[in-house]
C-alpha cells in the first residue's frame, strides 16, 4: 500500500472512530476493545484539552489588548473544559468496564 493511500485510510478510520465515540460511545468502545490498535483514539479528548488551554492563552491576550468581555470568554472556555473532562471520564469508564468484562470471560 502506498504511503498516501495508507494515510487516507488511517485518517478515515481515526475520524470514523472519533465520530463513533462522540455519538455512540458504548458501541464504539466495544469495537475498540476488540481491536486494541484503535486504543489511542480514546484519549483524543486530552488533545482537545491542550487546544483548550492554548485558546485560553489567546483569550487572555484578547482581553488584554482589545478589552473583550471577560465573562463571555471564561464561560465558553469553562463549559468546554467541563464537557471535555466528563467526556474523557465517560470513555475511560466504559473502557475499563469492557476490559474487566473481557478479562473475566
Amino acid at each position: 500500500m502506498k504511503k498516501r493511500t495508507f494515510l487516507i485510510f488511517g485518517s478515515f478510520i481515526f475520524t470514523k472512530t472519533l465520530l463513533g465515540l462522540t455519538f455512540h460511545p458504548f458501541s464504539t468502545i466495544r469495537e475498540v476493545t476488540r481491536r486494541p490498535v484503535l486504543l489511542p483514539v480514546i484519549f483524543t479528548p486530552i488533545v482537545g484539552l491542550f487546544i483548550l488551554f492554548i485558546l485560553g492563552r489567546i483569550g487572555a491576550l484578547l482581553i488584554t489588548f482589545y478589552g473583550f468581555n471577560r465573562q463571555i470568554i471564561s464561560i465558553a472556555l469553562s463549559s468546554a473544559l467541563i464537557s471535555i473532562l466528563f467526556w474523557q471520564i465517560l470513555l475511560i469508564y466504559l473502557l475499563i468496564s469492557f476490559l474487566i468484562a473481557f478479562w473475566r470471560k
